[in-house]
């Protein structure tokens, strides 16, 4: 069985993570790219003949994709406000799909992206890339084998420093929902909840200090709506605490474009810690004793039969690819791919949660059931 994909937008994201996904995975092959913009459709028609049979299929319109009858499975890496209609689209068609996220502009949408998938019968993944760090996946494992005791508490820092000029659609709250609260510190709310459960009530806040109203080549622009700052504490139900913390404005905190991330898991027994920068290794500790970079054991470095070399290229980058072998294996070996569209949701009730704490300034009590 050969998993013929199909990709709507064609940008950086799905040049950087999944076509070079595609690219190792012997089960797929890109058959079709979908952008409005028609000289990067061209441009990629070319960069990426390679990862599949020429000439790529190629349509300005996701409609063209989603009546394709030669895709069996569609990449959506589009802006946030365009995932629900092109994901209902292709779920219609009974395409699998893998969606960017967040899922939707909040969680009705992506609840009902959920549940149009589910009652379907197609195979849906939420792109929550850290969980394939090599890093956050011995941290789970660590966790749910009871190395680390009783999990009691969860930390996370993620800290980028990015130019304070426009973010185009990205800045605006009928296109993108929010700003980092949905962008990068959703994707930290995800792996808290693998790795410590469902979170049962949540206090947050968001800040904005920079107005983006001049665009990278100094052109005036609407100003900025949406948080550059977000941060949330919460109780899980299984009685532990977290306590997150997000920003783009972190000056110094640069690292050659992957910033700063700490997320941290204490338990009754022992620490373990992850580090983007440096996601091969582990920081442990145990009672009484310090903290000690580990190596990542060689059985936690790739998805469990994936291709790519553990040690072969940048490894805060290389982690990444492993996102399509999940979705291709959950197709070929007809099982849930994790995480679903109903990680994608529930994690984007959390956030919204999140922005109805800020507005109320009090805490909000979580209802995660999809319905």
């Amino acid at each position: 069985m050969t998993v013929r994909i199909g990709i709507v937008g064609v940008g950086a994201v799905s040049d950087y993570h999944h076509v070079p996904g595609i690219r190792i995975d012997p089960r797929c092959e890109l058959v079709a790219l979908c952008d409005p913009n028609e000289s990067l459709l061209e441009q990629r028609k070319s960069d990426w003949a390679d990862a599949g049979p020429a000439p790529l299929r190629t349509y300005v319109d996701f409609a063209g994709i989603a009546a394709d009858d030669g895709i069996d499975a569609v990449i959506v890496a589009t802006p946030n406000f365009t995932h629900l209609d092109i994901s209902l689209a292709c779920v219609e068609a009974g395409q699998h799909v893998m969606c960017e996220k967040p899922l939707g502009l909040n969680f009705e949408e992506s609840a009902r992206m959920y549940r149009a998938a589910r009652d379907k019968g197609v195979k849906h993944m939420t792109a929550f890339t850290y969980r394939f760090a090599p890093s956050m996946r011995y941290v789970r494992h660590l966790v749910r084998s009871g190395q680390l005791g009783e999990p009691r508490h969860f930390r996370s820092q993620r800290f980028l420093d990015w130019p304070e000029t426009s973010w185009g659609w990205r800045q605006y709250k009928k296109l993108a929902g929010a700003g980092d609260l949905f962008d990068m510190t959703i994707h930290r709310i995800d792996f808290a909840m693998d790795l410590m459960g469902p979170l049962e009530s949540v206090c947050g806040s968001i800040a904005q200090y920079a107005k983006r109203n001049v665009t990278e080549s100094g052109e005036s622009c609407e100003p900025s709506e949406v948080d550059d700052w977000s941060s949330l504490i919460g109780r899980f139900e299984g009685g532990a605490v977290g306590v997150w913390e997000g920003s783009t404005l972190m000056k110094g905190h640069h690292n050659n474009g992957f910033g700063y991330e700490w997320a941290e898991v204490n338990g009754s027994e022992g620490s373990a810690a992850y580090q983007l920068t440096d996601p091969n290794n582990v920081i442990l500790g145990k009672h009484g004793g310090t903290m000690e970079k580990t190596p990542v054991p060689d059985e936690f470095l790739v998805a469990p039969g994936s291709p790519r070399p553990p040690h072969d290229g940048v490894p805060s980058t290389v982690f990444r690819y492993d996102l399509v072998w999940e979705f291709v294996s959950s197709i070929v070996e007809d099982r849930d791919c994790l995480p679903g569209f109903d990680h994608g949701a529930r994690a984007q009730a959390v956030a919204d949660a999140v922005l109805d704490s800020h507005k109320k300034r009090a805490w909000v009590d979580l209802d995660l059931d999809l319905g």
